[in-house]
């Protein structure tokens, strides 16, 4: 399980910063896992602080545990897969909105969607989105900090 943790097992590439944190995991264990290891296993990751979690919640990784399926063919013994909700995720979404930004700004790839009818009146739909995920970013750049869900912090006003 400790494997799911590090950096390289990820499939989004990001960096981190040091007060990016985990608000949620879901450890999906398939395989001959035996439920003491998971526990001996979840107890190091607890010690170590391998997971930063949110300074304003309860630090728990979820786990289940499966069987193998029969229908796969799979050489190894356990397999896993971890879904976790970091703060981190935020920097990749500033990186699209910069890049969106550059191609708005030349009007790039902008023609075809302007024939389409959603868009025959503008462009408006694309600048809400923006706006939505700049709300993302801001409440899990909020998510960060140990006032969260004291009121006024958040990017709704809860």
């Amino acid at each position: 399980m400790r494997r799911l943790l590090q950096p390289k097992n990820r499939m989004v590439s990001i960096v981190p910063s040091k007060s990016s944190c985990y608000l949620s995991i879901l450890n999906i264990i398939q395989g001959e896992a035996d439920p003491t290891d998971v526990h001996k296993s979840l107890l190091r990751i607890r010690e170590r602080k391998m997971a930063n979690f949110i300074p304003w919640g309860p630090a728990s990784i979820q786990v289940a545990l499966t069987k193998k399926s029969p229908y796969l063919q799979n050489t190894n013994r356990v397999s896993g897969l971890m879904l976790a909700n970091h703060t981190s995720i935020a920097t990749l979404f500033r990186r699209i909105m910069t890049q969106y930004d550059k191609m708005r700004k030349r009007n790039a790839y902008l023609e075809q969607y302007k024939k389409e009818a959603p868009f025959a009146e503008g462009l408006g739909e694309f600048d809400e989105a923006k706006e939505v995920v700049l709300g993302a970013v801001q409440e899990y750049e909020a998510a960060e900090r140990e006032d969260y869900l004291d009121a006024g912090t958040g990017t709704d006003g809860a």
